[in-house]
């Protein structure tokens, strides 16, 4: 690995930058001042995740037990994440499928479909490594695929304008669940919850609204919940389908369960995010002339697609004309984002084809984000998936290590410059002194 992505890379990146006399760092780690690292302020795993899960389960918030609920049914959906948002779903299965049985549902009547949103379809592997050999072989699983329109079926449109177009696996079962993980999003705020069904398993002409402005927000929106229509408008359309019950998990910054919220879609979803602000929300003395930003390991570094999240809160720690620096293994390269980027005169004519034309299927709005920082600020990249000349021609900074983009950004800011670490950036939310 480039970097490694634990927390041993802190002692290695101040090793790198102290050595350096006219190193002037500054760190945050809750709201005691050490050296220049924003690290998750530390909120312990639960000491029996499995047992935390059910107890959830049993315990729901805002709605019946899920075993009272699904008296009667007789079939049920449950969506689940995809390999890029890790988190215990073959748990969560399990709890689900014990209260299922509790009502009567034999397991072959249950379907579980990948919230797939507009990426690529889990692979036979991947659904392994999400569910487990056993449930992986003993349930039925699908993956969503947003542009067969054949696989979907309108539900209505919300009052925000979204039309929605949900997969019928889903639409047409008689109990609808959600699971996921409830961790800071660049756009929605935050992640879990209703955003399992919207975008997790809508269509595309309901992406093409919800992805675009002004529904998608213009800038980075880490934390930012009430009053954001991407967030607001995600819970419309899973009202207007109707979700059953909710299981979501919160992580610590060691992938521990701290906690698992079940219940509403809403009134559970509100609790967890109260509790991932306490581990991720991290207080900001200052900004930055520099930053040194990472996804947090596989497989949030699998492409620069997923990488582009570890940006979003260096744009909101960094000074204005500061240095992002990018560390990300991006196994898979790019994705297809890139080739906006790489077709464009400028990041200014991405933004103002986004502008114009919004969200499609290759992801131009994943290449509008990249180039709202590109315009804000120099992007030095640190990968080994991506090669010299296509960085340059995205209009970013190819380094071959660490300490070579160190050097770079010191030629741009000065060798006075201060420097900020962000390890965990995807899901780093920084609050400086006027809020989010």
């Amino acid at each position: 690995m480039l970097w490694p992505f634990g927390r041993e890379q802190h002692e290695r990146i101040e090793k790198a930058h102290t050595s350096r006399d006219s190193f002037r760092p500054y760190h945050t780690r809750g709201r005691c001042a050490e050296p220049a690292v924003i690290v998750p302020n530390d909120v312990p795993g639960a000491p029996d995740a499995r047992a935390e899960i059910r107890r959830a389960i049993a315990d729901p918030i805002g709605s019946p037990r899920l075993r009272e609920i699904a008296k009667a049914k007789r079939d049920a959906a449950i969506v689940i994440n995809d390999i890029t948002r890790p988190c215990p779903t073959q748990v969560m299965v399990e709890g689900l499928l014990e209260e299922l049985e509790a009502a009567g549902m034999d397991s072959r009547k249950v379907t579980l479909v990948v919230a797939t949103g507009n990426h690529r379809p889990a692979t036979p592997q991947e659904i392994v490594e999400i569910l487990g050999k056993d449930l992986a072989a003993s349930l039925r699983v699908i993956n969503h695929v947003c542009t067969d329109d054949e696989s979907q079926v309108y539900i209505g449109t919300t009052d925000g304008g979204v039309p929605v177009w949900v997969n019928k696996a889903v639409a047409h079962a008689d109990l609808r669940i959600v699971t996921g993980l409830i961790t800071p999003h660049h756009a929605a705020g935050f992640s879990g919850g209703r955003k399992s069904i919207l975008p997790g398993v809508t269509g595309l002409q309901t992406l093409k609204v919800h992805h675009s402005l002004p529904i998608r927000p213009y800038e980075a929106a880490m934390g930012w919940y009430r009053g954001n229509p991407f967030h607001e408008e995600s819970l419309k359309a899973a009202r207007m389908l109707g979700v059953d019950f909710m299981v979501n998990t919160v992580d610590n910054a060691e992938r521990q369960v701290v906690q698992c919220v079940a219940g509403d879609v809403d009134a559970a979803h509100q609790v967890g995010v109260e509790t991932c602000r306490k581990i991720w929300e991290v207080p900001l003395p200052q900004k930055a002339d520099v930053v040194i930003t990472s996804p947090g390991g596989y497989p949030r570094d699998i492409d620069m697609h997923q990488s582009q999240k570890a940006i979003s809160p260096a744009e909101l720690a960094a000074k204005e004309g500061g240095v992002i620096i990018l560390a990300a293994e991006c196994s898979d390269g790019v994705s297809k984002f890139g080739r906006y980027l790489l077709e464009a005169q400028s990041p200014q004519d991405v933004i103002d084809m986004f502008k114009r034309d919004g969200y499609d299927r290759e992801a131009p709005s994943k290449a509008f984000m990249w180039a709202r920082a590109l315009v804000k600020h120099p992007i030095i990249v640190v990968t080994r998936g991506v090669a010299d000349e296509t960085l340059e021609k995205m209009f970013m900074i190819p380094a071959k290590d660490i300490n070579t983009a160190i050097e770079k950004a010191r030629e741009i800011r000065g060798q006075d410059a201060t420097f900020l670490t962000i390890p965990y950036a995807s899901d780093i939310i920084p609050i400086s002194a006027g809020g989010i």
